[in-house]
């Protein structure tokens, strides 16, 4: 008899999957863009609510961060109100880049 247990995988619903996901599926979009970004181009993903956005973004950072690129992720509702400036709402930006690359 196999005594031997592992842990039971907790399925995810909803939000970004952990990079050591067993139930992420790599797409072409993955390899897309990855590529794209190594390269330097300027890249977005749109989609519907709950296709994997996060997710791709995650996996992909984690890609880019094993081979030695500086990545960032801004949540941009977070930054601002109603009455935020523009002059605020882009230093929110710079700030927040600043932020993550010396954490």
């Amino acid at each position: 008899m196999n005594q031997h247990r592992t842990q039971p995988y907790k399925y995810q619903v909803g939000g970004s999957l952990p990079t050591n996901a067993p139930t992420y599926v790599n797409r072409e979009a993955d390899e897309q863009l990855f590529q794209a970004l190594k390269q330097g181009d300027f890249c977005y993903v749109l989609n519907s609510r709950q296709m994997g956005k996060s997710s791709l973004r995650v996996q992909t950072m984690e890609r880019l961060q094993a081979e030695g690129c500086v990545c960032v992720a801004i949540d941009i509702t977070n930054i601002g109100t109603a009455d935020t400036s523009a002059e605020q709402w882009y230093a929110g930006i710079i700030d927040t880049s600043i932020y993550c690359y010396y954490v």
